[in-house]
């Protein structure tokens, strides 16, 4: 074949090629902007035709937002969400999937937010650079300014002289920052951590990408800017497929609805999506929580060598629950909560507590008195470092945990011993 027609090959193989990749990015585009739509009930697009760049990013996150959730050393805990409960059912519906492209593409764009957002040991350990840490301090400044400017337009002259001083400090950071290159932090050191939530470490984490060109800065800025509210439109789009049958297409979901009822009681959720109950320290330790069984008295004398056991197995026709090693559940994924009974009253003696956390747990398992129930996921608006930010909210009436995880069997007993006891 001669020079010039392998020439004109390549370069219509490049134009298909390229044809191809913005057919794609538009799908997932399409999508973004429409979870974007529904948790700020904008009517505006945010991203566009040019932001097809995003794709090979987008792609990567698919791919390792899987591993991320079929790796039984990774601990799903999903940062920038107060989502615990709803989160975990969506990761174990998701992680029950045998294959990558079993999943729609709205579930991959959740993947790549896991792969973002679940905390990773190495990113923790990094920070963001000297002109980054100066970027959140500028807007720690404006905060204040913006503050007082309020206070200024209702005569509040206390609040002002408050705002005044705050301002002096932040300046004078900044300057022993900047005299410094960075290396004097004396009281500084938050403006260096890195938070994968904040749209400024967001952009540090991007940097790489953004100074490819133009193109890519705007398009890297626009997502990171608004990384958190992209998530959260995209769980919350998820949520209404899973929980309301009649709804096939993402799009057909009206983006001024403002709460997704669900009523879903956990007792009743128990078997159905493997989950087990994690005890507190109390009831790890306590004999009122433990029969004169021999089985379950090896149990107890297991907790003191780090080797714990969880409820699991409700049966709500015999009213009971079973304890079990850890080591004796399937090597598989499960959704944990922490059991924490918050109508205990702090002011009585340790053995009233445990009492009376006794009767509690056991009008669970007989589904007697107030039960547990999630009763709807509902969108907000929320002041997060200074910024309204759009947010989503689990209630949950009569809740008995504090903390939802999808975990795999392997990890749950260091898990417990480093987080729990």
């Amino acid at each position: 074949m001669p020079k010039t027609q392998r020439k004109n090959k390549r370069k219509t193989q490049r134009k298909k090629r390229s044809i191809r990749n913005r057919r794609e990015a538009k799908k997932y585009i399409e999508l973004l902007n429409h979870a974007y739509k529904c948790i700020s009930s904008s009517f505006h697009d945010l991203l566009d035709k040019e932001d097809y760049l995003l794709l090979p990013y987008l792609k990567t996150g698919f791919n390792r937002g899987w591993r991320v959730l079929n790796d039984k050393n990774i601990v799903k805990e999903i940062k920038c969400n107060s989502l615990c409960m709803t989160v975990s059912i969506l990761n174990s519906t998701l992680g029950n999937r045998k294959k990558l492209d079993d999943l729609n593409p709205l579930q991959k764009l959740y993947l790549f937010f896991i792969s973002y957002l679940v905390q990773d040991s190495k990113l923790s350990k990094k920070e963001v650079d000297l002109k980054h840490a100066l970027r959140k301090l500028d807007l720690e400044i404006q905060y204040q300014i913006n503050r007082k400017n309020d206070y200024i337009k209702k005569g509040d002259n206390r609040n002002i002289k408050k705002c005044d001083k705050v301002i002096i400090r932040r300046k004078e950071a900044k300057e022993q920052l900047i005299e410094s290159i960075g290396k004097n932090r004396s009281g500084l050191d938050r403006l260096f951590k890195l938070d994968v939530c904040r749209e400024i470490d967001c952009e540090y984490l991007h940097e790489y990408q953004m100074e490819k060109g133009q193109k890519y800065s705007e398009s890297y800025s626009k997502f990171c800017l608004n990384i958190t509210e992209l998530f959260k439109g995209v769980v919350w789009l998820n949520m209404n497929l899973i929980f309301n049958r009649s709804i096939k297409n993402p799009f057909h979901i009206d983006f001024s609805q403002d709460t997704l009822d669900l009523n879903i009681s956990v007792r009743d959720t128990m078997n159905k999506v493997d989950i087990i109950l994690i005890p507190s320290m109390e009831m790890y330790n306590n004999d009122i929580f433990y029969s004169d069984k021999i089985y379950e008295k090896a149990l107890k004398g297991k907790v003191k060598n780090d080797n714990y056991w969880v409820y699991t197995k409700l049966n709500k026709n015999d009213k009971t629950i079973r304890k079990i090693s850890i080591k004796s559940l399937e090597n598989k994924h499960y959704v944990t909560a922490q059991l924490c009974f918050d109508d205990v009253d702090g002011r009585l003696s340790e053995l009233q507590q445990a009492n009376e956390t006794y009767k509690l747990f056991n009008d669970f398992v007989k589904g007697e008195g107030k039960l547990p129930v999630l009763n709807r996921i509902q969108k907000s608006i929320r002041n997060i470092g200074g910024n309204d930010k759009y947010d989503l909210n689990e209630i949950i009436y009569n809740s008995i945990t504090v903390h939802w995880l999808y975990i795999h069997r392997d990890v749950l007993n260091e898990y417990i011993s480093t987080s729990v006891i």
